[in-house]
């Protein structure tokens, strides 16, 4: 009777022992496991990034896809052929200046008058798109226009507008767009190489320069909109206004 009392006693003690050694097995219930205890000290010694994952730096608008996009606009656009030649005819049957400054005869009829002005009209549309891919190149400046995302057609307008005057960098960064300023300058001094007489100074310059920039803002007015756009529009403007 004793010997079972005995071994009752020592069995009761030895249950907390046990039970101990089991709780001392299992993890605690807000203690991560190994595995993401591991990953944890990852984290805190690189920030949030997986250190066997190399980091991606971000996709720039590089030189190779800036030359083929000035290509695009500026030679392979059908615009750059139907634009100079709208702008012509409408220069043709509105000339510029009155009385002793009007342009001459020979830039206001015939044929060789239409060719003089689609000339003139291509001259600087291609003065503006080499100018302004050449300062994009330099400033990493990227040529494109982000639309905006927005619903309300006034801050869709307000954003296309600004634009022109800040745009992206080749990374996605806003920036200045010196290339607008300095392509319409470019486009605008370019006739005064060829224009006559009263039309090739600095004032005329400067008013041709300013025209160009606003074709500008209009181009973002037109791809911040053309997706809403009917097909026979879009494609009017595209082949009229560019």
């Amino acid at each position: 009777m004793k010997n079972a009392i005995s071994i009752s006693v020592l069995a009761l003690l030895a249950l907390p022992i046990s039970s101990r050694g089991q709780d001392a097995q299992k993890p605690l219930p807000n203690t991560p496991s190994p595995s993401i205890a591991r990953a944890a000290d990852s984290r805190s010694s690189f920030g949030t990034v997986d250190p066997v994952q190399p980091v991606q730096p971000a996709t720039e608008f590089g030189l190779s896809k800036k030359f083929h996009y000035y290509l695009t606009e500026t030679y392979l656009n059908p615009g750059a052929l139907t634009s100079p030649a709208v702008r012509a005819g409408i220069r043709m049957a509105n000339p510029p200046g009155k009385g002793t400054t009007r342009y001459p005869l020979e830039w206001r009829q015939g044929a060789e008058a239409f060719g003089r002005n689609y000339g003139d009209a291509w001259a600087e549309r291609t003065s503006f798109q080499t100018a302004r891919f050449m300062t994009g190149m330099l400033m990493r400046e990227d040529p494109r226009y982000k639309p905006s995302g927005s619903h309300n057609v006034l801050a869709r307008s307000i954003y296309a507008l600004s634009f022109s005057l800040v745009d992206r960098s080749d990374s996605g960064r806003p920036m200045p767009a010196l290339s607008n300023f300095l392509g319409a300058a470019a486009g605008g001094f370019t006739g005064n190489t060829y224009l006559p007489a009263g039309f090739n100074n600095v004032t005329h310059a400067g008013q041709r320069a300013t025209i160009r920039f606003g074709t500008v803002a209009a181009g973002n007015l037109f791809h911040e909109f053309a997706p809403q756009m009917p097909g026979p529009m879009r494609t009017f403007f595209m082949l009229v206004a560019r």
